[in-house]
């Protein structure tokens, strides 16, 4: 009797054996593919966080930067040249006729502009001409030649690349009314006035006349020729430094 019993036993214990494996395999599988569900949902809610993300840095970027006019940047691009320009005459100068004050007083004061403009360049991200090095050195050499020339012609010089300064100086006032811009980069403005009110008296210098004048040349004096030539050489090269 014992035997049977424990024949009987034997197959219920391996009913609830084989019962109890299938159960823990169906709670395993269901517990992987809740898992399974969760990553990839996970994985597909990443790429929106992501792109949100960079779309918020991109947003912060460029509210904090200041809005690049092409305007803005040719006129400190050219202002740069012309400034540097006309402390490497300076230079030129002094190489010959030695360290004098009025002359060094020029040059700090074309320097100091040309520092400001620095300054103001990348906040406008206006990169320096590509001309640059070649204005420097040919103005270096003019301001040499200058020095060797005698006075009336030498002052003639010196003369009309001031006067073309000034006058890029109040057209590029003028247009910055004319655009709107006067109050929009009021930096830029005012660089450009102070730029445009220094004194640039040259001893000794000819009136310079109106590159119309030109035309007429015969009538001038030797002097006021050359200034007058000078003065459209130097607004051709800078509105060029401007645009290259």
């Amino acid at each position: 009797m014992p035997t049977r019993q424990a024949a009987l036993r034997s197959p219920a214990l391996r009913c609830e054996a084989v019962l109890a494996a299938w159960s823990s395999r169906a709670a395993s599988s269901q517990a992987s593919s809740s898992t399974g569900a969760d990553k990839d949902a996970a994985a597909a809610a990443r790429p929106d966080t992501d792109a949100a993300a960079a779309s918020g840095s991109a947003a912060a970027a460029a509210g904090g930067a200041p809005p690049a006019h092409p305007l803005l940047q040719r006129i400190l691009r050219t202002d740069l040249a012309a400034e540097e320009a006309a402390a490497a005459l300076y230079r030129g100068q002094q190489l010959v006729l030695g360290r004098r004050p009025d002359l060094a007083s020029f040059q700090q004061r074309e320097e100091a502009h040309a520092a400001e403009l620095r300054r103001l360049a990348p906040q406008h991200r206006a990169r320096p001409s590509l001309l640059g090095p070649a204005l420097r050195a040919g103005f270096w050499a003019l301001g040499a030649a200058a020095a060797v020339a005698p006075r009336p012609l030498g002052a003639a010089v010196v003369a009309g690349l001031q006067d073309a300064l000034t006058d890029l100086c109040n057209e590029q006032l003028r247009t910055l009314r004319e655009q709107g811009l006067a109050e929009a980069a009021p930096q830029v403005r005012q660089t450009v006035r102070a730029m445009r009110d220094e004194a640039r008296d040259v001893e000794g210098a000819p009136p310079v006349p109106d590159v119309l004048a030109l035309q007429r040349i015969n009538e001038l004096s030797a002097p006021e020729a050359l200034a007058a030539a000078v003065k459209l050489g130097a607004r051709a090269v800078l509105d060029l430094a401007g645009r290259v």
